[in-house]
């Protein structure tokens, strides 16, 4: 039987027309001066092709071999959640390394000089919290901080055990983590789901579980930071500084 990969090439092929280069403008006003289908240039005038040749027929090329294109391939719903995310939906999780290392640091000496310390409130008191001052994603947090203080107790709790920058690569790869930059946060580490718990394969079947409210979901997405909760490749304790997938040039394409 071959409807696995007759499937698995089908999304693939419909997930490459949401990409529009112009969310990287709009997402990045002070630091991408340009986009388009050949390329992305940066402000301080670094310049990385849209589209690279490497293989990406395959879900392991895509993930492993991500472009500027392919980052953008699969639309980010910051919608409600009627549904799971359909097989190999990860909108946000495929991504081109060498971008995020131009934007905030190639190097974790780099990296760091870019840090700042926030406040975040708990129910215990105000912690402090790394994150980059690139791009205004520390403001960002700051003020999804704030926002989430004024919520019910019952759904701050969902909003403890903050964690965020911290120099390593993904699990079993050798792509660094968005927590490297400094524009990642996990919450509530022992009360969310991985989907990892369940399946080592990226192309395995997993069922989708949840238990991280939308009311904290919608804050974070609302200041241009997206949720590993809307991948099929669940992560639901995880937020990352993606304003490129909340631009209204790709919301607009709804």
């Amino acid at each position: 039987m071959r409807l696995l990969p007759i499937f698995a090439a089908s999304a693939l092929l419909l997930t490459h027309l949401w990409a529009n280069p112009q969310c990287y403008v709009d997402g990045y006003p002070t630091l991408v001066a340009s986009a388009d289908k050949d390329s992305v240039v940066l402000k301080n005038g670094v310049t990385f092709p849209y589209r690279t040749d490497a293989s990406k027929s395959t879900w392991e090329e895509r993930i492993n071999h991500a472009d500027l294109e392919t980052q953008l391939s699969q639309r980010y719903d910051a919608g409600g959640f009627d549904t799971p995310p359909a097989y190999l939906f990860d909108p946000g999780r495929l991504r081109y390394q060498p971008f995020f290392q131009a934007l905030y640091g190639k190097d974790k000496k780099t990296i760091e000089k870019n840090l700042v310390t926030i406040a975040w409130p708990s129910l215990k008191g105000s912690i402090k919290l790394q994150v980059t001052k690139v791009g205004g994603a520390d403001r960002a947090l700051y003020a999804i901080g704030q926002e989430i203080a004024a919520l019910p107790k019952s759904d701050r709790i969902w909003a403890e055990g903050a964690a965020t920058y911290c120099y390593r690569v993904i699990k079993d790869t050798d792509r660094l983590s968005m927590h490297s930059f400094g524009i990642a946060i996990d919450l509530a580490p022992s009360k969310t789901q991985y989907w990892k718990d369940e399946a080592s394969s990226e192309t395995a079947h997993i069922g989708y579980k949840n238990t991280m409210p939308l009311s904290i979901v919608r804050i974070f997405e609302k200041h241009g930071w997206i949720w590993g909760g809307r991948w099929y490749h669940y992560d639901t304790m995880h937020f990352e500084y993606r304003p490129e997938l909340l631009a209204s040039s790709c919301q607009g394409n709804k």
